[in-house]
């Protein structure tokens, strides 16, 4: 489904030039969940922006679906480190925004929406306005709005990283249930190993500067997972492994 063909990105500051990222090749295969790991600096937020049509490629090429990826497009839905919702706005009319852009009446998209509301468990937050919520459901009404939008691919950067633990572990749990009933592909940054090995049918570790392929980890755990598999000796035997491969990431 994605395609990543020798991609780099290289950045002008003032008289220098940094060579950021790459060259890095990858394939996503339609409804897979992959999450990228590896040390700050290494371009994660960069490759997600470039599947995202944010940035370009100074090389290489990005593909969906076999044609370039060269703008923000409805097909890929974006979820930010920081909710972004309107704060004037209702959650239900958060939700409701993108639904109208397409030309559906006001009334229809608030019925739909309300849909979206009780796919991330607000249903009784609907008419709150996004400063009365706590971050957690902030972000559940960020992710709701993004799936509003009817994507194809989700990019999620970070989303669950300034939430506190036990919040973070059920935005965990909650988004993989979401992501098994839609049949979304899911990008997937974080910071976090255990989280990526949680989530991914692949951990995508990137190191290095500029930041490569370090190895692509293929996490052999059943699904549906919940808070018990955290606790499977195999997590530990990952994360032990990817822990290695993002300190040396960090050191190259």
């Amino acid at each position: 489904m994605i395609r990543i063909e020798s991609v780099t990105k290289k950045f002008r500051r003032g008289d220098h030039v940094v060579h950021a990222l790459g060259p890095v090749d990858l394939q996503i295969d339609k409804g897979e969940f992959i999450t990228i790991l590896g040390p700050s600096g290494c371009g994660k937020t960069t490759l997600l922006h470039m599947l995202g049509g944010f940035e370009t490629a100074s090389s290489g090429r990005v593909l969906l679906d076999g044609e370039p990826i060269s703008r923000p497009s409805r097909k890929l839905g974006m979820v930010f480190q920081e909710a972004t919702l309107f704060p004037w706005k209702t959650v239900l009319q958060n939700i409701a925004w993108p639904i109208e852009q397409t030309g559906v009446p006001r009334a229809q998209a608030l019925d739909r929406a309300t849909a979206y509301l009780d796919k991330v468990g607000l249903h009784k937050f609907g008419r709150a306005y996004p400063n009365e919520l706590s971050g957690g459901m902030r972000q559940r009404a960020a992710l709701a709005r993004t799936l509003a939008m009817e994507p194809e691919v989700l990019l999620m950067d970070e989303p669950f990283g300034a939430l506190d633990a036990q919040t973070r572990e059920e935005m965990q749990e909650e988004l993989t249930r979401m992501w098994q009933a839609s049949g979304l592909t899911v990008v997937f940054i974080t910071h976090d190993i255990t989280e990526s090995i949680f989530l991914g049918d692949r951990v995508v570790v990137l190191g290095g500067k500029p930041g490569q392929v370090m190895e692509t980890c293929r996490i052999d755990l059943p699904r549906p997972r919940s808070a018990a598999t955290k606790s499977d000796p195999r997590v530990l035997e990952y994360r032990a492994h990817l822990w290695d491969l993002v300190r040396r990431g960090a050191a190259a």
